[in-house]
């Protein structure tokens, strides 16, 4: 529907009209209802009624409504269903609370922070509370237009929306409103990526229910606002990007595929992120080390500074169209003990082990992000070490030095990070979101209860988060669900009742949740017109899939070329493909079919075979995991396991992170004593020790979830690579190994290689006796022809 005054609606449709405080008690008719076609007086200042009525719950979800819009020629477009409009000056304005006034969180004339404060003020104490807690998953039943329209092509309610929120939702319920009700949650985390119809739908029913719930319990709407975690768009992974950016000599790429996004999120209503990711890699071993953007705290900060800028529309914090950065995990989980994950309890601490690591690395991309307005931020689950590992930090920033001060609690409990650091240093004035928190990942409250953490939460400075005090469990079908033993919200609720947590408290937290959807234009016009947002995804996608295509073949690497054995200019040489992982189950068809494509013949036998093209795609220890992680390139190796607070336990474990590297290496020896070449291809997002690989590999290549076209033509020498490494390769185990350690009488496994700064400085940090036992002299590693894998190292032809 295009935007237009209520006045156009057809008179045709025109029925009775409800009193405006609320719906009918009941109506024979099974679907909405339009108000009358307002008259020309309804030019004059005064209050226009909502555009349609529902007298039920069965009415509202028989049809979605189309919204109408309401232009004003200096302010924002309004948007309503079930609510009125207030004329005053001859502007609009969105009644909320459907009170025929117009409040100061009506009015867009004010400034964000007045309406947003306001609005938390107006909220019950219910709201409150709900407004704290996110609901980890809610997403369409189906991203396809087609699986939920009727034989009409219009939707239907209950195929769009599930019963319930959370991982395994079904839509198995008699309206699908029985969990909206109950949970009365407001913002939540969308992790599927519909096609722009079922998006708008899905936007739009939920905020044509947020109208319907506030004038049925006389409260005011709140619009939901919808997050989700980054979306596969066609780029490569994170690293890649870095690869691609650091060849460029510029994050200008990033800057651009974040402006495509943001029109694409903001189209089909979705109104935040959880990430980016901007934590360093500065151990090894973090399973989450393929999410960053790698080692180099410049690079990294450029691009977070690109992706605020990109995404929120500007660099002066949220603008009307600004899709919200949660940028994480501050203050950075890069640094994490010995390489473990904080989901998991044996990953609960980071470490800052060298003086001022945390000024000098890991808090540089977050401030080039809030630098840039950044206006949300996610402190990660992971508690500080505070005992004698520790080096003294302090930072300096706008002309001031502080000392920076530990609690050994978790960081969405921890005031010296949030209230501190994050607020009076750093001039933080954004939401803090909290990352998820279950009952296996509050590091550093364990000695508190769920009521206590509740109340922490809230007095350490966290405004939201998803926050579940259950465990998940697996039903007979095999979906995952979180069985709750205590409800957040309830806790909340008595910690108000108790005076534990006050008005105060709980406003302040909803107003910095409002403040980015009174900035957005959310408040205003929480619907998207289907039409435009299906022209303006139809004209971004092309030119995101362009952008995608030239970041693929700039994030390759060339990290050896022996005797320049590529490219390969001749087609008529003959192939052998084969591909190693962690199961055994890699598949070649992609890169067969793209070498072909490039002209190259594929042969079965490599004994026939002039190249040999040797996939290798390794796993790392997963997230949570108590097993020591190993970045050999090896299978059923005995690694340690640890305990909840990371001590070495009797205990080990066998690893893999690929499987039958005596395969690559027995074919590589058949290839070169026929006299041929061996091209070699590593998924370089983690710091893996070549020692198995490389000295077979005559040429070898960097990928980061590299599409197969764009190295297929970089082998072909259609396009010379210019990426470069985003992350330091490891010379060998020698230079990651673990020291029993006596501190004040506890013992510790301590790290030859400090945790907490980047590969490429790490020699400055350690031991010479240990850089002198490395076989290339260093912490990174050094191939047969003399190069070392430092990140920014690539070569080109």
């Amino acid at each position: 529907m295009k935007r237009t005054l209520a006045l156009l609606l057809a008179a045709t449709l025109a029925l009775s009209m409800l009193a405006a405080c609320g719906p009918t008690e009941s109506s024979e008719s099974s679907a909405p209802t339009a108000s009358p076609a307002p008259s020309a007086a309804a030019e004059a200042d005064g209050y226009i009624p909502a555009p349609y009525t529902v007298g039920s719950e069965d009415e509202l979800i028989s049809e979605f409504l189309e919204p109408v819009f309401y232009e004003n020629e200096d302010g924002p477009t309004i948007g309503v269903t079930l609510v009125g409009v207030i004329r005053e000056d001859g502007k609009y304005f969105r009644d909320l609370n459907n009170n025929q006034k117009l409040d100061d969180f009506e009015d867009w004339r004010l400034d964000a922070q007045t309406r947003a404060e306001a609005m938390a003020k107006a909220l019950s104490d219910t709201q409150l509370t709900h407004q704290v807690v996110n609901c980890m998953a809610y997403s369409p039943v189906s991203t396809k237009t087609a699986d939920v329209v009727d034989a009409d092509g219009k939707p239907v309610w209950t195929s769009v929306y599930p019963a319930v929120g959370g991982f395994g939702a079904t839509s198995e319920a008699p309206n699908n409103l029985e969990w909206l009700n109950s949970s009365n949650l407001r913002t939540y985390v969308i992790r599927n990526n519909p096609e722009t119809e079922v998006a708008v739908w899905f936007n739009n029913g939920l905020e044509q229910y947020s109208e319907y719930y506030a004038i049925t319990n006389g409260e005011v709407a709140v619009p939901f606002f919808a997050f989700t975690n980054p979306i596969k768009h066609g780029m490569p992974g994170t690293e890649g990007v870095t690869a691609a950016a650091l060849g460029d000599g510029n994050a200008d790429l990033v800057l651009t595929d974040a402006q495509y996004d943001r029109v694409v999120m903001w189209a089909k209503g979705i109104d935040g992120l959880y990430g980016p990711q901007v934590d360093l890699v500065t151990d090894p071993r973090w399973s989450r080390n393929n999410g960053t953007y790698g080692e180099r705290e410049d690079t990294a900060s450029e691009i977070a500074r690109n992706l605020t800028i990109g995404y929120q529309n500007g660099d002066q914090g949220m603008v009307p169209g600004s899709i919200l950065l949660t940028i994480k995990h501050f203050p950075g989980d890069g640094a994490a003990y010995n390489g473990f994950e904080s989901h998991g309890q044996t990953g609960r601490y980071r470490i800052y082990s060298t003086e001022n690591s945390l000024a000098d690395y890991q808090l540089k991309p977050f401030i080039a992000a809030f630098e840039a307005g950044a206006a949300g931020v996610m402190p990660g689950y992971s508690q500080p070490i505070i005992d004698a590992r520790i080096a003294p930090q302090s930072i300096t920033y706008n002309g001031k030095t502080y000392d920076i001060r530990y609690e050994g609690r978790g960081n969405a409990f921890n005031e010296d990070i949030l209230l501190g650091l994050l607020r009076d240093v750093l001039g933080f004035d954004g939401l803090i979101n909290s990352d998820s928190l279950s009952l296996d990942s509050q590091q550093g409250v364990e000695d508190l209860s769920e009521y206590e953490r509740m109340v922490l939460f809230i007095k350490a400075g966290c405004d939201c988060g998803v926050i579940q005090f259950g465990r998940y469990v697996t039903d007979a079908n095999g979906n995952m669900a979180m069985k709750d033993d205590f409800n957040p919200s309830e806790l909340l609720d008595q910690a108000l009742a108790a005076g534990d947590v006050t008005r105060a408290d709980l406003e302040r937290a909803a107003a910095n949740r409002l403040l980015p959807q009174a900035q957005s234009g959310n408040l205003d016009n929480p619907y998207r017109d289907l039409d435009e947002s299906v022209a303006a995804v139809n004209e971004v996608t092309p030119k995101v899939q362009a952008l995608a295509e030239e970041t693929h073949l700039k994030s390759v690497v060339l990290m050896k070329n022996s005797e320049n054995t590529l490219p390969l200019t001749d087609a008529g040489k003959k192939v052998y493909v084969e591909a190693f992982n962690q199961k055994g189950d890699a598949n070649i068809d992609g890169i067969k079919a793209a070498l072909e494509a490039q002209g190259f013949t594929v042969v079965d036998d490599y004994k026939d075979a002039d190249i040999a093209y040797l996939r290798v795609t390794p796993t790392i220890v997963g997230t949570g995991k108590s097993e020591l992680a190993i970045l050999d390139l090896a299978e059923d190796v005995e690694t340690p396991i640890y305990d909840n607070n990371a001590k070495r336990t009797d205990e080990t474990a066998s690893v893999t992170t690929v499987q039958n590297m005596k395969q690559f290496q027995k074919v590589a020896d058949a290839v070169h004593a026929n006299g041929g070449k061996v091209i070699g291809q590593i998924e370089a997002s983690n710091a893996w020790i070549l020692s198995n690989m490389e000295p077979y590999c005559d040429a070898l290549l960097g990928t980061f979830d590299t599409s197969d076209a764009a190295i297929a033509q970089v082998v072909a020498g259609k396009y010379a690579p210019t990426g470069k490494l985003p992350i330091t390769m490891v010379a060998d185990a020698s230079v990651i190994a673990l020291v029993e350690t006596d501190l004040d009488g506890e013992i510790w496994d301590v790290c030859v290689s400090p945790n907490d700064v980047p590969g490429y400085v790490k020699d400055q940090h350690m031991d010479q006796a240990v850089l002198n036992a490395s076989p290339s002299g260093s912490y990174a590693y050094q191939d047969a022809d003399g190069n070392s894998y430092v990140s920014g190292f690539g070569l080109s032809y």
